[in-house]
């Protein structure tokens, strides 16, 4: 192997080297000036969760994780579990019970409709005969007022006979007190029969409506509670017959969609929604899950951004908006792409679970994110760099900017002179 001298290394990794040492000569003269220029840090992005749209069995496809993936890709198969049909015979057995339960409701309801036509039947019957009863009892007051009207007449008749008599004293006047007393007692005698049909003709009114104001009518008050009673029994059965239909339609609804699943959905497969990275596999294969269950996690590649962790120093920081270039290599190729400062983070927001990368802050530190721009259509860039390692090319207006443009070229200059000299000690 030939020696490599100093001077044959060229003059880019002197250069380099000269840049570097003035970035770093800088950045400890200037420490609150540059506000995380030249610093490094990784490509991250959001990662999206597939889910199980329906339970079984699941199948893994061909990508592994850590494998590009495209929009569409098969990733995964479910197959429904053999003991699919065990909620459907639940349910129907549920809805039998509901249809055995209204026909004994209905059954109960056909017993009471003879009970209730008879208790109706008598109580109409009771009901009759008390009002023929009182209809005769009232004819019969409406003739004892008429012979108290009779009497009166004749009382009153009598007495006016025997007035002028005792006044010639033809006549005594024990027999003029006497007529007097009997035109009285007619009259008092009339006054108690008219009460008394008074009083029948409003036991007759209330008897047509079923109101019986006689003690004497003991079967009435039983009958009509009896009634009553059978009546709130048929109320009630009717509400829980009502209650019953309510809950049969609504099962026969979940046995339908039950049925028609298990006819439309035998089993499902799980594509990506989006190209990007399969970055993790959460369940193993031929594994029984659930619905919803989380299975796959995919780096969404469409929307890409660059972490820097810096040091606080006092209240300066970047703003955000400050545009910069994310400079990275891969495969001893330098790419660059354009981005600006979307969010800080400090500690309390940094262990995130739906980014690819993440992990814990410490108290003095920040979490820089840049957001970076699509890459020019046609070009060689990249398209999903995740995980890699690059550095701030540039970080907003004044001196940090200019020192923060040197160290990221300084860098990628010191990574173009050692590739070089690693290549020239291989040969």
């Amino acid at each position: 192997m030939p020696k490599v001298s100093f001077s044959s290394i060229g003059r880019p990794l002197r250069i380099a080297l000269g840049v570097f040492l003035l970035a770093v000569f800088a950045y400890t003269l200037l420490p609150g000036t540059i506000t995380g220029g030249a610093q490094s840090g990784r490509i991250n992005a959001d990662l999206i969760t597939l889910r199980a749209p329906i339970d079984g069995r699941v199948s893994f496809g061909q990508a592994r994780v850590g494998e590009r993936v495209t929009a569409g890709q098969s990733l995964a198969t479910l197959t429904s579990p053999p003991d699919r049909d065990v909620r459907l015979a639940d349910l129907e057995a549920q809805l039998k019970a509901l249809n055995e339960r209204l026909a004994g409701i209905d059954a109960q309801q056909q017993a009471l409709a003879p009970i209730l036509s008879r208790l109706e039947t008598e109580n109409r019957g009771f009901q009759t005969a008390v009002i023929a009863s009182l209809d005769a009892q009232v004819a019969q007051a409406v003739a004892r007022v008429r012979r108290s009207e009779a009497a009166i007449a004749l009382a009153e008749a009598q007495l006016k006979r025997i007035q002028p008599l005792a006044a010639s004293s033809f006549a005594s006047t024990a027999e003029l007190d006497q007529r007097q007393a009997n035109a009285a007692m007619s009259r008092a005698d009339l006054v108690a029969e008219q009460k008394a049909l008074e009083r029948l003709r409003k036991e007759r009114e209330a008897a047509q409506q079923g109101i019986y104001l006689n003690d004497s009518y003991n079967n009435a008050p039983y009958s009509q509670q009896r009634r009553d009673d059978v009546e709130l029994q048929r109320l009630t059965l009717a509400t829980r017959r009502a209650d019953a239909e309510a809950e049969i339609a609504q099962v026969q609804r979940q046995v339908d969609s039950e049925r028609r699943r298990r006819m439309q959905v035998d089993g499902a497969v799980m594509q990506a929604p989006m190209a990007g990275i399969l970055w993790r596999q959460l369940e193993s294969e031929d594994a029984t899950i659930g619905t919803s269950t989380p299975l796959l996690q995919i780096v969404d590649c469409r929307r890409l951004f660059f972490e820097v962790i810096v040091e606080r120093r006092g209240e300066e920081t970047p703003a955000i908006g400050t545009p910069v270039n994310i400079s990275f290599t891969d495969n001893r190729q330098q790419y660059t792409r354009q981005a600006y400062l979307a969010a800080i983070r400090g500690e309390q927001d940094s262990d995130r679970g739906d980014i690819a990368i993440s992990g814990m802050l410490q108290a003095n530190q920040l979490r820089l994110i840049y957001a970076l721009a699509a890459p020019p259509e046609g070009s060689n860039s990249q398209a999903c760099p995740v995980g890699q390692t690059g550095y701030l090319s540039s970080a907003g207006p004044g001196i940090g900017a200019g020192i923060s443009t040197g160290i990221g070229r300084g860098l990628a200059m010191l990574q173009a002179g050692i590739d070089s000299v690693m290549a020239r000690f291989k040969q």
